[in-house]
């Protein structure tokens, strides 16, 4: 969950080096959580090879192993190699005895993929970690807007988010004619068809939603919220589109 940077940039009492500490950890924190694009890689590698039923049952399976390694960890303090290292020095210290982003991550993705067109929930996930990424370092060596309403979040964090989901959308919210995307007609092996067209109002709403939801809301991890209610606002205008 982002805070946009609140209590390391544009505080007095802080040194320049212990804001570049600050913003050095909460670097390593998002390159790590990019590695939940591997979950994207499963998902439709499995999806190509024997549908997307097994894709979700994977992800349901990683979704097991991460509760029991965080039920290891929270109930039975055992120390796993490389995973306690990583938790002691890129987990905030309220994290540290607290259910790990990991586990919302993965629900959001696999209700994203189970309930959305495959479109939808794609920009959901991306939306989640490039524009959170965005928002948490940019409000962090940027932020100096932070209304109280939005519990320390940054305005100019926000709205690099807002930029980075729009760009997001137009990667990947596209129509190649057929209700299909660029990236499903190479994986049929059909030849690179182009982008097509950009589906900007699906594309506005989910990019709004996404960055709406990451600066009001605070004590949900948006790592849940994000790709859940971004998808779902996605899905119900791109059903609004092909019915009117």
């Amino acid at each position: 969950m982002s805070r946009h940077g609140k209590g390391a940039a544009g505080l007095p009492d802080r040194s320049e080096g212990e804001v570049k500490a600050a913003f050095g950890k909460e670097l390593g924190r998002k390159v790590i959580h990019t590695f939940a694009l591997f979950y994207l890689v499963i998902y439709f590698a499995c999806d190509h090879l024997a549908g997307p039923q097994l894709g979700l049952l994977v992800l349901v399976g990683l979704l097991v192993a991460v509760i029991i390694i965080e039920y290891l960890r929270l109930e039975r303090q055992a120390d796993i190699p490389l995973l306690s290292w990583l938790w002691a020095n890129f987990r905030r210290e309220k994290e540290q005895a607290a259910v790990g982003a990991e586990i919302f991550f993965l629900l959001g993705v696999i209700v994203a993929l189970g309930s959305f067109e495959q479109r939808v929930a794609t920009t959901a996930v991306l939306m989640t970690v490039f524009g959170d990424l965005t928002a948490a370092l940019v409000g962090m060596r940027l932020g100096r807007i932070r209304p109280r309403m939005f519990h320390g979040k940054s305005i100019e964090g926000s709205l690099a988010a807002a930029v980075v989901n729009l760009c997001v959308g137009w990667v990947v919210m596209r129509d190649c004619g057929g209700g299909t995307a660029w990236w499903q007609v190479l994986l049929d092996g059909n030849g690179y068809p182009g982008l097509g067209e950009p589906l900007w109002t699906v594309i506005v709403s989910m990019a709004a939603v996404a960055t709406v939801t990451e600066l009001i809301i605070s004590e949900i991890d948006d790592n849940l919220t994000i790709p859940v209610l971004s998808g779902f606002a996605g899905q119900v205008v791109w059903f609004l589109l092909r019915w009117l």
